[in-house]
């Protein structure tokens, strides 16, 4: 019986400093505690995702080697030299659960994505091979007997060439968003620019078709769907979510379903929009981790896992115990975490 194929979520939202890596990395470990192999693409040239993962020092070997860096760089290198995919390298973390994998960034990922023309690659049909490596890797990883359930990319704060190939290659979109005015304004901007990328894509295609005898190499792909947005890091008292964060949720939710209206209206091609139950596309919430974060990036553990380790007082590294406030508080991370891994599973097939 042939393998089921993998899920690709890209993890995106043009403002930075809402929870893509956070998020990113805490949903793929919940989703492996469920039984799930899930592949992390550290698509993102500030390599937040590999270094949260691995460790500092681990990410600095893996990209030291300047002639064959056992990062995302050793696999697409060959593809601005015209020589095709190179070889691929998983990592995993120390605390994060075996079944998630990861594809380290690098730095160089910036040169990757000036390499990303859309007149010269993408609207002649000449290049779209490097709009849809992340593809390719994942096939590779397949027939090296590598088989994962999802693929999860996290992405630059940007509408470039990186974002583009991820959303081309991507089934799914999710957008991570905050309690503040910006994250509005950055899903509107979505709203403006997927119907665009979608466009270029098709043209692309047709192109590729003419030159290729009608190829249908690539007719699955370039046809990423909205399938919801995640509240990232609003405050609570007395058990209720604040005023203020209240009114930003819904003003970001009603921002959601205008970029899924208007995503229905421009795109004919395909379900550009996930269908869903009810009148929120939103997909779950995760409130202000505060301290917990910090000692979640110094220890490289999740989140939800921080009960099992002690927290760091101070960057020279002395430990102490979590206080029952601190415990509660990873509790609740980890029943969210976990709702938004099942929804995932539910819903997202």
């Amino acid at each position: 019986m042939r393998p089921k194929m993998a899920k690709f979520i890209s993890v995106f939202n043009n403002k930075g400093g809402v929870g893509k890596t956070t998020l990113t990395w805490n949903v793929a470990d919940a989703l492996a505690e469920k039984g799930k192999r899930v592949l992390l693409i550290d698509f993102d040239p500030q390599c937040n995702l590999s270094i949260a993962m691995l460790g500092a020092d681990a990410f600095k070997s893996l990209v030291s080697n300047a002639v064959q860096p056992r990062t995302v760089r050793s696999f697409l290198q060959g593809y601005l030299q015209n020589t095709g995919p190179g070889p691929i390298s998983i990592h995993d973390g120390p605390h994060t659960n075996e079944n998630v994998k990861i594809v380290a960034g690098d730095f160089w990922l910036n040169v990757y994505s000036d390499s990303l023309s859309v007149g010269n690659d993408l609207l002649t049909g000449n290049g779209i091979a490097k709009f849809t490596a992340i593809r390719t890797l994942e096939a590779k990883l397949r027939e090296d007997g590598e088989v994962f359930d999802y693929v999860m990319i996290d992405l630059p704060p940007s509408f470039g060439g990186l974002v583009r190939s991820a959303l081309y290659s991507s089934d799914y979109l999710v957008i991570p968003c905050t309690s503040d005015t910006f994250s509005e304004y950055c899903i509107s901007l979505i709203a403006q620019m997927l119907p665009q990328f979608i466009a270029d894509w098709e043209n692309g295609i047709v192109r590729f078709k003419q030159n290729n005898y009608g190829s249908p190499e690539y007719d699955n792909l370039g046809k990423p769907q909205f399938s919801g947005w995640i509240f990232n890091g609003y405050d609570t008292r007395s058990r209720k979510m604040l005023r203020a964060d209240q009114a930003h949720y819904h003003n970001i939710d009603e921002s959601n379903n205008r970029l899924a209206e208007n995503l229905n209206q421009h795109v004919k091609s395909y379900a550009a929009v996930r269908e869903i139950d009810g009148e929120s596309y939103n997909i779950g919430k995760v409130e202000d981790m505060n301290v917990l974060m910090q000692n979640s990036l110094w220890l490289n553990v999740p989140a939800a896992k921080l009960d099992q380790h002690k927290q760091v007082k101070n960057l020279t590294g002395d430990k102490q115990k979590w206080s029952e406030a601190q415990l509660k508080l990873i509790g609740k991370v980890r029943r969210q975490i976990n709702a938004i891994a099942d929804k995932i599973i539910q819903e997202l097939k």
